[in-house]
């Protein structure tokens, strides 16, 4: 036997028969919200934000490396220092683990082991 019921409702009606609270009114203000925050990103402006930031990448350690390597010639354009890299760092050594030893069999097993030679 089967049993079909189909229920024609809205979801306020829903929200209301379950005693659910209307949540509309706060939806509409975070919507409101979010888009007001998305348009103020549409106006950012990465270069204005790295000139105002520059002094501060300046003072950085990465920044000074790549300074030191980098020389600007007489056309204007740059030039990489030929400095030779940095040497990799050699490997560790690792200690050499103990092994483990296996067990000495009995002296029956190693005998069957042996077809049973004494």
């Amino acid at each position: 036997m089967q049993i079909k019921i189909e229920i024609d409702v809205r979801p306020e009606e829903l929200r209301r028969f379950l005693g659910l609270p209307d949540v509309s009114g706060l939806q509409e203000d975070i919507v409101a919200f979010l888009r007001d925050k998305i348009g103020a990103a549409s106006g950012f402006d990465a270069s204005q934000f790295v000139r105002s930031n520059f002094d501060t990448l300046r003072r950085t350690p990465a920044w000074q490396k790549f300074a030191a390597r980098l020389r600007i010639n007489e056309d204007g354009e740059p030039e990489v220092d030929d400095v030779a890299p940095e040497p990799p760092r050699p490997p560790r050594k690792r200690k050499p683990r103990a092994r483990k030893r296996a067990a000495a069999k009995p002296a029956a097993a190693a005998a069957t082991d042996r077809g049973g030679e004494d």
